[in-house]
Parts: C-alpha cells; sequence; structure tokens
C-alpha cells in the first residue's frame, strides 16, 4: 500500500487518519482509563463519550473552515483569518503553548512509565518526592531530540514513520483491552461499589473530562487540520480524516476502559472503593498482577512508542503553527523562513524544540502538565465555533467543499460544554493561564508596536472581548471549586453569561 503519493510528497488519506490517530493515542491511553476509573468509577465510560462527542463536535466545525483555508497552522490561525491580528494572536498563542507544553509531558509520561518497570531506574531517574533527577531530566531531553529529528526532515519522513508507529499503537491498545477481558473480567465492578455505575456523583462524570486526561487524550484530532497545505486532496481527506481518527480513538479508549474496570478485583471495589486503587504504571502493573508476564514487558515497550510518535508529531505542529504565526506577522519573520525542499521552517523547530526542554524544568510529572495544558487547549477550543460562525455570519455564500448540517446550533453549543469544561479545570490553573495570555500579549505588543500607546491600546481593543472571556470562566471555576456553580443560580448565570460572551467574541472588532 503507497502511504505517500511519491511525486508530490504529500499524505495520503491513510497517512492523514494516522496522523490524527497517532496524536490522539499518546500518554493518555496508559494513564487515563487508570486515572478516570479511580475518580468517577464505571461511570468514567460516560465520560469517554462526552468527551469524544465535544471532539467530534470541534473537530466537524473545524472541518468546514479547513475545506476553506487550507493554511500551514490553521487552528492557530483561526480567529486571525475571521477577526483581526490582534484578536488572533490570544488564541494562536494558547494552541501554541498547549502544543509546545504536550511535548514534554509526552516524554515524561514515557520516563514515568519506564522508570518503574525497574527498582534501579526508578531510582536513577526520581527522588524519593518522585520528581525528575538530573538524570532523568537528561533523558527526557534526549527523547525529545529524537522527535525534533524525526521532523527536520520535512512531512514525508514523519509520515513514513507515524504510519508505522500508529499501526502499533491501534494494536496494541486493542489487544490489551481484549486480553484483559479475556483473562479477567467481573461484571459485577461495574455496580459493585455502592450498588451503582456513579459512585462519585453524576457531576464528576464531567470533571473527569479535564482532571483525569480524557479531553487531553482526544485533542490531537486538530493536528490533522496542522497540515492542511501538505495533505493530499485535503476537501475530502480531511473530514474524513477528522472524523475517522476521533472515533477509532474513542472505540480504543471504551475497549481499554471497560477492560479496565472488569479486570480490577471484585472484592477490593466492594470494600475499598475505585479511589482506593493506588498504580504507578497502571496497565503494566494490573498486567502483572493478572500473571501476564508476557503483556507487562509489551506495554513497557509500547510506553516507550506510544509517547513517542505523539510527541513527535506534535513538534511538529507546534513548530508550523509558529511559523503560521510569523507569517501572519505575530512573531518574528526568520520563524517563516521555509526550507523548500522539506516545507518546513526549521528555525521554528529548534526554538519550539529549545522552549520544551525549559519547561521541563518547571514540570516533571505527567499530571501536572496534563491539568495545565487541557487548560490551554479547552481556550484554544474556543476559537473553532467562533471562527465557524463568523465565517457564516460574514460569508454565507462563499463555496464550501464540506458544509457541515445544523452548524449554527452545534457551534453554540460546543461553545457552550468547551466553556462549561473549562470551569472545571478549577481557579489555579485558569489564574495561570490567565496570566501567561496577558504576558505574551505585552510581549506580542511590544515586538509588534514597541509599545507606542496609541497601537498598543488598539491591541487590546482588539482582543478586550477574550480576556473579559476568560476572567469570567475563572470566576465560575472559583464557582465551583467551592461547590456553588451546578446549583440552580450558579448554572443559570454561567449560561447566561456564557451566550452573551458567545456573541461578544464573534463580533469583537478591530480598532486602528
Amino acid at each position: 500500500m503507497a502511504l505517500l503519493n511519491s511525486s508530490q510528497r504529500t499524505p495520503s488519506l491513510f497517512s492523514a487518519i494516522c496522523i490524527g490517530v497517532g496524536s490522539i493515542i499518546g500518554s493518555g491511553w496508559l494513564f487515563a482509563s487508570y486515572f478516570a476509573a479511580k475518580f468517577v468509577g464505571p461511570a468514567s465510560i460516560i465520560s469517554w463519550i462526552i468527551g469524544a462527542t465535544i471532539a467530534l463536535f470541534i473537530a466537524l466545525l473545524l472541518a468546514e473552515i479547513a475545506t476553506m483555508y487550507q493554511e500551514t497552522g490553521l487552528f492557530s490561525r483561526l480567529i486571525s483569518i475571521t477577526h483581526n491580528r490582534d484578536y488572533g494572536f490570544i488564541i494562536a498563542i494558547s494552541n501554541w503553548f498547549a502544543m509546545v507544553a504536550i511535548i514534554p509531558s509526552e516524554a515524561v509520561a514515557t520516563i514515568n512509565y519506564l522508570g518503574n518497570a525497574y527498582q534501579p531506574v526508578e531510582a536513577v531517574m526520581y527522588t524519593p518526592s518522585g520528581s525528575l533527577t538530573l538524570i532523568g531530566i537528561v533523558t527526557v531531553w534526549a527523547t525529545r531530540a529524537i522527535y525534533g529529528l524525526l521532523n527536520y526532515w520535512g512531512i514525508s519522513l514523519l509520515a513514513k514513520s507515524n504510519n508505522f508507529i500508529t499501526t502499533i499503537k491501534l494494536v496494541v491498545p486493542a489487544a490489551t483491552g481484549f486480553i484483559f477481558i479475556a483473562s479477567s473480567f467481573h461484571p459485577q465492578n461495574f455496580t459493585a461499589y455502592h450498588n451503582t455505575i456513579a459512585p462519585y456523583g453524576i457531576g464528576n462524570i464531567f470533571t473527569a473530562i479535564v482532571s483525569c486526561g480524557i479531553f487531553y487524550a482526544f485533542y490531537g484530532f486538530s493536528l490533522i487540520t496542522v497540515f492542511a497545505k501538505e495533505i493530499k486532496n485535503p476537501q475530502r481527506n480531511l473530514p474524513l480524516a477528522l472524523i475517522g481518527s476521533v472515533s477509532a480513538c474513542l472505540i480504543i479508549y471504551l475497549i481499554l476502559q471497560v477492560s479496565f474496570i472488569g479486570a480490577i478485583d471484585p472484592t477490593t471495589i466492594a470494600t475499598q472503593g475505585w479511589h482506593s486503587l493506588d498504580f504507578k504504571s497502571p496497565l503494566a502493573n494490573l498486567a502483572a498482577i493478572l500473571g501476564l508476564n508476557w503483556l507487562v514487558i509489551l506495554l513497557y515497550a509500547d510506553a516507550a512508542l506510544s509517547p513517542s510518535g505523539c510527541g513527535s508529531i506534535y513538534l511538529g505542529s507546534g513548530s508550523r503553527m509558529l511559523q503560521g504565526m510569523a507569517e501572519d506577522k505575530q512573531m518574528p519573520a526568520i520563524f517563516a523562513r521555509v526550507n523548500q525542499r522539506f516545507m518546513i521552517s526549521r528555525t521554528s523547530l529548534l526554538f519550539t524544540l529549545a522552549i520544551c526542554f525549559i519547561i521541563s524544568v518547571f514540570f516533571d510529572s505527567w499530571q501536572k502538565i496534563m491539568v495545565v495544558v487541557t487548560v490551554f487547549q479547552l481556550i484554544s477550543c474556543v476559537a473553532v465555533p467562533i471562527a465557524f460562525m463568523k465565517l457564516r455570519q460574514d460569508k454565507p455564500n462563499e463555496q464550501r467543499t464540506f458544509r457541515l448540517p445544523f452548524g449554527k446550533i452545534t457551534s453554540m453549543c460546543a461553545f457552550l460544554i468547551v466553556s462549561y469544561l473549562l470551569t472545571q479545570c478549577g481557579t489555579a490553573p485558569l489564574l495561570l493561564s490567565l496570566g501567561i495570555h496577558f504576558l505574551f500579549m505585552i510581549l506580542y505588543c511590544f515586538t509588534s508596536y514597541k509599545l507606542s500607546f496609541k497601537p498598543t491600546l488598539n491591541s487590546f481593543l482588539s482582543s478586550w472581548s477574550i480576556f473579559v472571556y476568560m476572567i469570567i470562566i475563572t470566576a465560575f471555576g472559583y464557582m465551583h471549586d467551592h461547590g456553588n456553580l451546578n446549583t440552580y443560580l450558579g448554572l443559570g448565570g454561567f449560561l447566561i453569561s456564557s451566550v452573551i460572551m458567545y456573541f461578544l467574541l464573534i463580533n469583537q472588532k478591530e480598532y486602528k
């Protein structure tokens, strides 16, 4: 089977789906089923379905836009295209930062998993408190260097290597789930604790989507659009690849979640509850308990492969997003210089890799990075329904190769759901993201306008609504932390505020 068009050096539909699947199935499949089961119990299955539905909503909205604008780094440039450069920068930097932060998280996931495989290795890689040692950090950096080499020679090599990696990544998780089911499956586990599938409450089903890595695990669907200009026949292949990758990964994740829940000792669950689970390398630890030693070895081997394949895609995506921002004059022009043979800005690639090295100094565990990254992922996803509706509003008659049925309803629903998930992230991560966005905005104004009063003021006026939105969401996040959001008054206030902000964000004007 020809995975690449040899004459045009562009990925085929299969390769495009592999890019999506390869980006989705990373460290999430190794950890998320465990954290979800521990946090919400068997109702985690519902969390996965909701998470996939949200991802599919965003993917379909994005597919219509992507067939209209086949731009490098499209996801980060949506608001720049539909609104203005200043407003677009806020979303672009959120998207770029989320991509960049995922890269060290995937590398750390590999080290976390493998570090627990062998006690002497764990002692060298980790301090007693669980943080990475200097050797551990250097190992993470070396892993990211491999990601860089895969991207340095462009999409052709990346797609070829990723097709092989993705095939393995599909087979191993699915096989693991079926093996668990065949070896040890206890149907009573689904109601063993407190005689219900949701022993920790309905509210936790939504919170688990952001706190247990479920949305984080699905976020990779957007990366297909990053390679929009390089994918063969994008008008047809982009929507198919987006839908196909999300659907395939949902099936894989459900198999893993059901098998994980069913394989746990029912006596332990009935007496101690799901919150009592304590695994460091969840799936490998469970396989060891079941006596599947050969599967333990396979899982540790795949722990090196899955996050690495995902990390290499994210590095390529992050560098292309930086290239796109430079083309929009939001970043220095040096990042827009493209190697004509491999169609990538190597300067953007090396700079993104350097930022990854810095991030790993401050965040040395998968859990820490995942929560912060999810906030930036959700903020970047806000741009999709906003850009979608702006285009439907301003260019209703423009030719669209793919037109989403009930697009306006889907757009508002996606915005409201993403906004609600943001509130579930909590006050601290939301405040951190607000501070980082404000800091980058100042740096952007200094770079673009040298902090001249009128241009700088106009820049903030051209993007004020997104800052107001983030402040409002942070306030509702505070309400969530104190148990006041999921009340009639709290939810009513959230819905009214979100609908108002939805239309304000769509109609944000540029000031000159």
